[in-house]
């Protein structure tokens, strides 16, 4: 069932489910404290979105599709300003992660619940985020992945995925860390500091592709 954004109700819901399923998981949190933290009743969260497994997949399906459609407009631009030359690696690194780190298609409304949210997709074990992942994930990092095997011509296919995989699996580590890293590093890194994030994985990631 998709979701409904127009209405003060709907927004009201989305925004709060979204905080409650990121900070506490999908089986952390019920129907009624969404409704509680949200001030509508339970039949309006019915009514919307069927059940609260629906409304957490509609959540970050939709968080995933307006980052990724940010990601292969970007790259798709910067391919036709360079007119067949490589992109260079640093940018195409950038538009990959960029914004899953600092923004959405709407900086407005993406925030330290959104990454933590979409965070758990790639740590924790949700009924459907198999599914999500190849459906919504798995093209573009195909197509990111071709964009950067031009960088790496000497790397053999099978040292060339292996590196990409590790990048990849690096940036999504990150994602679902950054809400704990003061606890992680014994204070020395802050919670919730997606810039850092950014930088210091730019950095790796350009690394790991050197021959």
């Amino acid at each position: 069932m998709a979701i409904e954004t127009s209405g003060e109700t709907p927004r009201k819901i989305l925004a709060n489910a979204e905080s409650l399923f990121a900070e506490y998981g999908l089986n952390g949190v019920s129907l009624r404290q969404i409704t509680s933290r949200a001030g509508v009743n339970l039949a309006a969260v019915n009514y919307h979105y069927y059940d609260k497994e629906a409304l957490c997949r509609e959540i970050i399906t939709n968080r995933l599709r307006a980052i990724n459609a940010t990601r292969l407009d970007e790259l798709t631009q910067a391919e036709a300003r360079l007119d067949g030359s490589p992109v260079p690696l640093d940018e195409i690194l950038g538009i990959m992660a960029r914004p899953l780190f600092l923004s959405g298609s709407d900086p407005s409304n993406y925030n330290a619940s959104s990454r933590r949210l979409l965070g758990r997709i790639f740590s924790e074990p949700l009924p459907f985020a198999a599914e999500i992942l190849a459906t919504e994930l798995q093209p573009v990092m195909t197509r990111f992945g071709q964009a950067i095997r031009r960088h790496a011509p000497s790397l053999s296919p099978q040292d060339f995925l292996w590196r990409y995989s590790l990048v990849v699996g690096a940036m999504h580590h990150a994602m679902a860390t950054l809400h704990d890293m003061k606890a992680r590093t014994n204070g020395v890194c802050r919670n919730d500091d997606p810039q850092s994030a950014l930088s210091n994985f730019m950095v790796f990631a350009a690394q790991a592709f050197a021959c």
